[in-house]
C-alpha cells in the first residue's frame, strides 16, 4: 500500500481556492477510481472531485464550509498494487511513478471516456486533452481560440474558450511553447479527454517528465501560481495572462478594454472577480473629465434644443449571428421538453393585493431591522404553500421511470431567475414550514448566490411546485412553461393601480385599487383544470386577506 496525498487540482482558468461542500465518504471508506469523492464550489461552478485510483481513504484534510487554496492536500488516499503499479519497494506518497501525482486533477478524462488519459509531453511535444471542466461535464464546446497554429504561447497564457451547459471556461496552456497544431474547430463539440492541441514546449517548461504525463494540463501549474500570488503580487501581474481572474472577469475586462494588470483583485490571493472590473470600469468612467459645458453656456437660447438626432443602432453589420448553445441551448431543450410532453392548461386570476401592498410596507420596515430585504415574493410563496397543502394534486411530479404521479407531503418552490447565464431555477426547500422573514431571507441568500454562479448543484433539484415572476419587469399576463418533471407552475406579474369596485356596509363605492394578475399552468396529463382554477382562486383568499397567511 502507499499513501497518496490528493491535492486540490486547478478546477478551472483563474480559479485559485475552492469550498469544500460535501464529502460523499469518509475516512477508512474505500473507493473505486473515478468514484466522486467530494464536492467543491468555486467562484463559477460545483464540482464533484473523483479519486484518482482504486484504495482506501485514510484521511480527510477539510472540513465542509473551509476555504482551500488550489494545490493544498485534501485528502490522503491510501492505494492498492493494482492502483499503483510502480515497484513494491517505493513506499513514499510521491514515489510509484504511474500513480497520480499530488498536484493532479483527478484523471478527468478516464472518468468519462475509457481509454484516454491525460495530456502528455512526448519529446518536447505535449498533446493537451481537454480536461473535466465541471461536475458532470462530459463534452465541452469550442467557442473560440485565442490564439493560432504557429503562435508563441506563454505558461498560464489563455489558448481556447470552451462552452459546457455549466459554464464558459478560458483553458490556459500548461507550458510556454509554440501551438503546432488545432484539432478542433470553432463550434465542435468535442469529448472530455479529447486532444484538442498539440504544444511544443520550450526547454526545460515541462520539468517534471512523470508529472507532466500524469497530472491533468493546468493543474500541476496551479499551486506554484497560488504561492507567487501570495508571496509576490507585483510580479503575477507581469502579464494580463498572469493575473489570476475568475472566467466572466476576463470577458468583461476585454469587452471594456480594460487591462487586467490595472485592477485589484478582491478574491483571496488577489483574484481578480468580475465585481472588480466592472467597479474599475466605474471609477474610471467617474474620474474622466466631463464635456466642457463653455460652447454650450454661450449659444444663443434657440439652440438649447437641437434637433433631435435620427435613432440609429451600434456600428456592426446589419445582422449578428450568435451561436445557438451552451446554457440558452440547454434552456431550449428543457423548454421543448416540457412544452411538447406536458399538455398545458392555464388558468388566470385577477388579484387585489392593495392589503398586500399595505402589509409589506410595514414588514419591510420590520425587515430593514435585520438586515433583510423584503420584497412581494416571501407572501406570494407562504400563499402558494398553503394552496398547495389544500390542493395537493398539483403539488409534486411525474416520475417516468416507475410510471407513478408522485404527490409530496412538503413544498420545495423552484424559483425562476433571470441571470446573465440564462433563466436558472434554484429551489427553496419546506417552504410550509417557514415564516415570512426567513423565506426573505433565504430567497435574499439564494438569489445572490444563483446570479452570481455560486448556486450549488443540490440547490436546482427537488422542486416540486414552481414560481416565474416577471413582475419586476412588466407584463400584465402570461402563460408559464411548466419546470418539467412539475406538474404545475404559477407566474407572477405586474402590479397596476386602477379604479376598483369597493364592497362596504353602505354599499359599493369606487376608489384606487392595486391589481396584479396570477397564472396557473397545470400538466394535464396529471391534474384537471378544475384543480388548478380553485388553486389559484385559494391563494387569491389569501393574498386579497394577508392575516391569513398566519393561520
Amino acid at each position: 500500500m502507499a499513501n497518496l496525498e490528493f491535492k486540490l487540482p486547478d478546477i478551472g482558468e483563474g480559479v485559485a481556492e475552492g469550498e469544500i461542500v460535501k464529502w460523499l465518504v469518509k475516512a477508512g471508506d474505500s473507493v473505486k477510481e473515478h468514484q466522486a469523492v467530494v464536492e467543491v464550489m468555486t467562484d463559477k461552478a460545483t464540482v464533484e472531485i473523483p479519486a484518482p485510483a482504486s484504495g482506501t481513504i485514510v484521511e480527510t484534510r477539510a472540513n465542509p464550509g473551509d476555504v482551500v487554496p488550489v494545490g493544498s492536500v485534501i485528502f490522503v488516499l491510501a492505494t492498492g498494487a493494482a492502483a499503483a503499479p510502480a515497484p513494491a519497494k517505493s513506499h513514499a506518497p510521491a514515489a510509484p511513478a504511474p500513480a497520480p501525482k499530488p498536484a493532479a486533477a483527478p484523471a478527468p478524462a478516464a472518468a468519462h471516456h475509457g481509454g484516454h488519459g491525460p495530456s502528455k509531453a512526448v519529446g518536447g511535444r505535449l498533446e493537451f486533452k481537454l480536461p473535466d471542466i465541471g461536475e458532470g461535464v462530459a463534452e465541452g464546446e469550442i467557442v473560440k481560440w485565442l490564439l493560432k497554429a504557429g503562435d508563441g504561447v506563454k505558461e498560464h497564457q489563455a489558448v481556447v474558450e470552451v462552452m459546457t451547459d455549466k459554464a464558459t471556461v478560458e483553458i490556459p496552456a500548461p507550458a510556454a511553447g509554440k501551438l503546432l497544431e488545432l484539432r478542433a474547430n470553432a463550434g465542435d463539440v468535442v469529448p472530455v479527454g479529447s486532444v484538442i492541441f498539440v504544444l511544443e514546449t520550450a526547454g526545460g517548461a515541462v520539468a517534471a517528465p512523470a508529472a507532466t504525463t500524469h497530472a491533468a494540463p493546468a493543474a500541476h501549474a496551479a499551486p506554484a501560481l497560488v504561492a507567487a500570488a501570495a508571496a509576490a503580487p507585483a510580479a503575477k501581474r507581469a502579464s494580463d495572462e498572469k493575473v489570476l481572474a475568475v472566467p466572466s472577469a476576463r470577458r468583461v475586462a476585454r469587452e471594456l478594454g480594460i487591462d487586467l494588470n490595472d485592477v485589484a483583485g478582491s478574491g483571496r490571493h488577489g483574484v481578480v472577480r468580475r465585481a472588480d472590473v466592472e467597479t474599475f470600469a466605474k471609477s474610471r468612467s467617474t474620474a474622466a473629465p466631463a464635456p466642457a459645458a463653455k460652447p454650450a453656456a454661450a449659444a444663443p437660447a434657440a439652440a438649447a434644443k437641437p434637433a433631435a438626432a435620427p435613432v440609429t443602432f451600434a456600428p456592426q453589420e446589419r445582422e449578428t449571428r450568435i451561436p445557438f448553445r451552451g446554457v440558452r441551448r440547454k434552456i431550449s431543450e428543457a423548454m421543448v421538453r416540457s412544452k411538447f410532453t406536458a399538455p398545458h392548461f392555464t388558468v388566470v386570476e385577477e388579484v387585489d393585493v392593495t392589503e398586500l401592498v399595505r402589509l409589506r410596507e410595514t414588514a419591510k420596515v420590520m425587515g430593514q431591522e435585520s438586515g433583510i430585504k423584503v420584497t412581494f415574493m416571501p407572501f406570494i410563496m407562504k400563499a402558494c404553500a398553503l394552496g398547495l397543502a389544500k390542493y395537493p394534486m398539483l403539488n409534486g411530479h411525474l416520475d417516468e421511470a416507475t410510471q407513478e404521479i408522485v404527490r409530496c407531503g412538503y413544498v420545495n418552490l423552484g424559483i425562476a431567475m433571470d441571470t446573465d447565464n440564462g433563466l436558472i431555477v434554484p429551489v427553496i426547500k419546506e417552504v410550509q414550514s417557514k415564516g415570512i422573514l426567513q423565506l426573505a431571507a433565504e430567497l435574499n441568500e439564494l438569489a445572490e448566490r444563483t446570479r452570481a454562479g455560486k448556486v450549488k448543484p443540490d440547490e436546482l433539484k427537488g422542486s416540486t411546485f414552481s414560481i416565474t415572476n416577471a413582475g419586476n419587469i412588466g407584463g400584465i399576463l402570461a402563460t408559464p412553461i411548466i419546470n418539467f418533471p412539475d406538474i404545475a407552475i404559477m407566474g407572477v406579474h405586474r402590479i397596476v393601480k386602477r379604479p376598483g369596485v369597493v364592497e362596504t356596509p353602505q354599499g359599493d363605492k369606487i376608489e384606487v385599487r392595486q391589481y396584479m394578475n396570477f397564472s396557473a399552468s397545470v400538466d394535464h396529463r396529471l391534474a384537471d383544470g378544475a384543480d388548478g382554477a380553485r388553486f389559484l382562486v385559494h391563494v387569491k383568499r389569501l393574498l386579497e386577506n394577508p392575516g391569513l397567511l398566519a393561520l
